[in-house]
C-alpha cells in the first residue's frame, strides 16, 4: 500500500480528461447534504470544456437520480448515471439505458432464511433495492433516518420472510454497524462462490450478485460513448467504488475514505467530503494547471 504522502507526490493526473465518475454519498456529497460550492464550480468548468460527467452510484435510477445536475444548482444535468453498483446505466445523450438481472425470489429466500438468525439476533435493519421492491425489516436506525430523508415508505416485513421475499430485487442491505464482520463473514461462508457483499457505507454492507460493480459499469458507458477508460477519472471513497477507482485511468479517494479504498486509489484528496474534496482535488491538480481556471 502507498502511504499517503507518496500518494501525494506522485503525478497520476491525465493529460486530457474526457469523463469523470463520481460516486454520491460521502465522496460528492455528506448523506442527505447539496453539492459543495467547490465541486459545483469545477463541475462548471469541466462541462464548459466538453468533459463528460456522471454519477457512479449504488442507488437506484430514477428521475431524481437523472435531475441531481439541477438539484445542485449545476445549470445543467450528469451526462451518465452509473446506478445499482453497476447494475444500471443510463446515458442522458442518447436516453440508452441498461439494467441487470433482478435477484430471484427463490435466491432471496435461500440466502436470507441462512442469515435470519443473526438477523433476529441483533435485529438487524434489512431493506430490499431495485424491482420496485420496498420490503423491509426491522425499521430502525439509520434505515429509519434514510426512509425520512429520502421520503421513502417501506412495506414492513419484520417477521414475515415469504412476504419480504415475494418481490424480486436487485441488491439486500444490511445495515448491521459493530456486527458488520460477523454479518459478512457469516453470508460468505455458506454464498461467497455466488454472490458478494460489500461495503457502502460504515456498518452497512449490500448483498448482490458477482460480477456486478462500478468499474465494469464505467466499461459499459465508455463503450456507448466511444471514451477510452484510461481518459476517465473516477472519484469514491468505499468499497463498493473500488472497481471504478481501479478501472479508471486515474482513481482518486476522498481523504476520509474506507482504508480498503485508499489502498487501491491512486490519489488521495486533500479535502475531505464535506470539504468539497472532489471539485478542490479537480480545480488543483487538473483545471488549474490546465489553465481552465
Amino acid at each position: 500500500m502507498i502511504n499517503e504522502v507518496l500518494k501525494r507526490e506522485m503525478n497520476h493526473m491525465i493529460e486530457n480528461v474526457k469523463a469523470v465518475a463520481a460516486d454520491i454519498d460521502m465522496t460528492l456529497t455528506a448523506k442527505g447534504g447539496g453539492l459543495p460550492q467547490a465541486t459545483v464550480k469545477a463541475f462548471q468548468v469541466l462541462h464548459e470544456n466538453g468533459v463528460m460527467l456522471g454519477l457512479a452510484t449504488g442507488r437506484v435510477i430514477e428521475e431524481r437520480e437523472k435531475k441531481f445536475g439541477t438539484t445542485w444548482g449545476l445549470g445543467f444535468d450528469f451526462d451518465f448515471v452509473i446506478g445499482m453498483n453497476g447494475g444500471m446505466i443510463y446515458d442522458r445523450k442518447t436516453n440508452r439505458t441498461w439494467q441487470t438481472e433482478l435477484l430471484t425470489t427463490e435466491e432471496m429466500k435461500e440466502t436470507l432464511s441462512y442469515m435470519m438468525p443473526l438477523v433476529e439476533k441483533y435485529q438487524i435493519p434489512v431493506n430490499c433495492e431495485g424491482g420496485g421492491n420496498i420490503n423491509a425489516m426491522f425499521i430502525q436506525g439509520e434505515l429509519l433516518e434514510a426512509e425520512k430523508r429520502h421520503g421513502w415508505m417501506f412495506e414492513d416485513h419484520t417477521g414475515d420472510l415469504d412476504g419480504f421475499c415475494a418481490k424480486r430485487c436487485f441488491k439486500i442491505l444490511f445495515r448491521c454497524n459493530e456486527h458488520v464482520d460477523e454479518i459478512r463473514n457469516h453470508f460468505l461462508e455458506r454464498f461467497g462462490d455466488t454472490y458478494q457483499m460489500i461495503e457502502t457505507f460504515p456498518g452497512t454492507v449490500e448483498m448482490m450478485h458477482k460480477g456486478i460493480d462500478k468499474g465494469n459499469g464505467m466499461k459499459i458507458w465508455t463503450s456507448w460513448a466511444g471514451i477510452d477508460m484510461k481518459d476517465c477519472i473516477g472519484f469514491g471513497d468505499n468499497e463498493n467504488d473500488n472497481t471504478l477507482l481501479q478501472d479508471c485511468g486515474l482513481g482518486v479517494c476522498l481523504k476520509d475514505g474506507n482504508p480498503k479504498t485508499i489502498a487501491v486509489a491512486d490519489e488521495l484528496t486533500d479535502y475531505t467530503c464535506a470539504e468539497g474534496g472532489v471539485g478542490h482535488y479537480l480545480m488543483d491538480h487538473y483545471l488549474k494547471p490546465k489553465g481552465l481556471m
